[in-house]
């Protein structure tokens, strides 16, 4: 692998010209909203942004924003063809690791340079960290948003780490935030069934690849520290949590180790979350579990890495968009629906919620069916939109996207098909708060609608389909031979 650990990632980020350094930036509102702005506004590829001599903490003490936002750094992260990085060939290239992806079990050695800063007793104070104000409606600052929260599960006894935003309580004290049907949620709700503690872990600056895999929806019973080693072709090495026993990243930046008492809970935001509004219960504060912190290990100068959740297009967007478009891509394969020819789950969807397939239709209700499994994907986020077009149409361009619907699709000819009583969630924002605030805490079951447009021209009626008016490949080819050389300052 052509890195060995986050800050060894951000020396070849630099190096590529891809690192942007800044410094005094503030914690509170400051450094998140230049990340916000970069992101939004800056001239690709965006960089990422590594903010020091930080007002009130010490020389050395930095923070990071933007780890996944270029093509290259996601190619570079994941061990991908560099020279192939325009977005579709991109996900390709993952799709075909994933494919031959195996994961890997992650080694145990007896120390790392996490460990060397230890402190426990007293001496925690998880503030000691320059933990921003993301927002300026937040109810808090937060510690963990580009960070992976781990747990064991209790029955099975597999490690899961997944990414949690994590709000600061007190100098001893955490509260995460998962949403109904994530793996840490479900973990959580087992524990408290047992009545039993529960050991916790939040891991910040891990290796990038183990930040990738702990975003992505690694099926049930599969580590995350296993996959990232997938990726890496090697093992990820970890050391036994002195307090939790849990696998800790032996190369992250800052470790906390904790636990969770069954029933206690603190309470947690508001935040603004991945698709750009305060949804859970809108600018309420809702009960989550407390972390008993008991141990916090990290480096010397630690980096503290940030995800900006905004509304689209955000720094995690893109990896959004690359990690679900896999995901369901895979899911319609193995499913054995034949005729995908791509998949894009769209930025401005928060890379999550307006999905388009490509496909050749081979038989009737071919597209229907593609859509109905595009639309349950994950845990009843992915796929609230999702749109079926022709293999002619690439999926990741709005513009064709928008020509196809606009032009082969009549409401009245079944092109539109609404889904209601979808798995829904409370990070929704399209369920009124109304809703939500009938029964906060346990909180409410909750559905939602889906909708699938079938902009496939009509299997029945593709053979006799009106010609299309557009330059033909040969004909393309021809032109650019003879004329590619007057309008290199164009194209």
């Amino acid at each position: 692998m052509v890195y060995r650990d986050l800050r060894h990632w951000l020396d070849i980020v630099e190096k590529h010209g891809q690192l942007k350094r800044l410094s005094g930036a503030s914690i509170d509102l400051e450094m998140s909203s230049i990340a916000e702005i970069v992101c939004r506004e800056g001239k690709e590829p965006k960089p990422v942004l590594l903010f020091d001599k930080i007002p009130g903490y010490p020389e050395g003490y930095r923070t990071v924003f933007g780890v996944a936002h270029s093509t290259w750094q996601i190619a570079m992260t994941l061990d991908l063809p560099e020279d192939q990085i325009d977005r579709t060939s991109l996900l390709r290239n993952w799709r075909h690791k994933v494919r031959g992806l195996r994961p890997l079990p992650s080694r145990s050695i007896s120390t790392g340079p996490v460990m060397e800063n230890s402190v426990t007793g007293d001496k925690i104070d998880v503030f000691q960290f320059p933990s921003p104000r993301f927002h300026e409606l937040d109810g808090g600052r937060y510690i963990g948003t580009a960070c992976a929260v781990v747990q064991r599960e209790p029955d099975e006894g597999w490690v899961n780490a997944a990414i949690y935003r994590v709000m600061l309580v007190d100098k001893d004290r955490l509260t995460y935030h998962a949403i109904e049907g994530q793996h840490g949620s479900i973990i959580e709700r087992k524990h408290a069934a047992h009545n039993t503690v529960m050991p916790i872990a939040v891991v910040i600056g891990g290796d990038p690849a183990f930040y990738w895999a702990s975003g992505r929806a690694v099926p049930w019973g599969v580590s995350e520290f296993d996959y990232a080693g997938g990726i890496k072709g090697e093992p990820l090495d970890v050391i036994k949590g002195p307090y939790t026993g849990l696998p800790l990243p032996a190369m992250a930046e800052i470790v906390i180790e904790g636990e969770c008492h069954p029933g206690e809970t603190f309470a947690e935001g508001p935040f603004g979350e991945w698709h750009g509004y305060y949804a859970n219960l809108g600018l309420q504060q809702v009960p989550e579990p407390v972390i008993r912190v008991k141990a916090i290990h990290y480096r010397n100068d630690p980096i503290l890495t940030c995800g900006q959740m905004s509304a689209p297009v955000m720094d995690w967007s893109l990896a959004s968009s690359i990690t679900t478009s896999e995901g369901i891509w895979t899911t319609l394969e193995d499913l054995g629906i034949p005729g995908i020819r791509g998949v894009w789950c769209h930025e401005a969807g928060a890379g999550d919620l307006f999905v388009v397939i490509s496909l050749q239709q081979m038989y009737t209700g071919h597209a229907l069916q593609a859509g109905l499994v595009a639309s349950q994907h994950r845990y009843g986020g992915a796929g609230k939109y999702v749109v079926l077009v022709d293999d002619d149409i690439d999926p990741s361009d709005l513009e064709q996207v928008i020509w196809a619907m606009s032009t082969r699709t009549s409401p009245d000819r079944t092109a539109v098909q609404l889904l209601e009583k979808c798995r829904g969630n409370s990070s929704d924002p399209s369920i009124p708060l109304s809703e939500k605030l009938k029964h906060k805490h346990p909180p409410k079951p909750l559905y939602t609608t889906k909708i699938i447009i079938n902009a496939c021209r009509p299997f029945e009626d593709k053979a006799d389909w009106y010609p299309i008016a557009k330059v033909s490949p040969e004909l393309r080819a021809k032109i650019l031979a003879k004329w590619q050389p007057l309008l290199s300052d164009v194209l």
